[in-house]
């Protein structure tokens, strides 16, 4: 990152693609950077051979913070990294939640969504934002038929 900030729309970030798209309260704290996130990395090249072209996520910092957390997590860039340090996506989804008791204020919950041409197919969420148990990578193909 050059120190620009730009922005995108959901409309553009996700049209005439399947994504997925990993949703977490914030870049370097410890679920996020030691388990989720990383969870992803691992099977980017999996999601990729069933058809997914588009792995993002997005953290709820500013973007110099998450730029700097992509790069020490994911220096080979198997997913897109985007910030929502202004929340507007967390806000749309209706995933807002507060994280006074860690110091963290207003942030996204983790969440775990599917996107098919600008189109949400599935969306999970965690009960809280300590925990990692229905967003990992595993879930992200297993059909809500199962």
């Amino acid at each position: 990152m050059d120190g620009a900030v730009e922005f995108v729309s959901t409309r553009a970030l996700f049209a005439k693609r399947k994504s997925i798209v990993v949703g977490v309260p914030g870049a370097f704290t410890p679920v996020c950077t030691r388990q989720h996130v990383p969870d992803f990395i691992r099977n980017a090249d999996k999601f990729r051979a069933s058809g997914y072209d588009h792995l993002v996520c997005v953290a709820a910092n500013d973007p110099f913070v998450v730029a700097a957390w992509a790069a020490t997590i994911d220096p080979k860039g198997k997913l897109s990294y985007f910030a929502d340090g202004n929340l507007k996506l967390a806000r749309a989804l209706g995933l807002l939640c507060r994280e006074e008791a860690l110091g963290l204020g207003e942030r996204s919950q983790r969440y775990l969504m599917m996107v098919d041409d600008g189109v949400i197919t599935r969306l999970r969420v965690e009960p809280s934002i300590l925990v990692f148990t229905c967003t990992g990578s595993e879930e992200a193909l297993v059909s809500d038929d199962a």
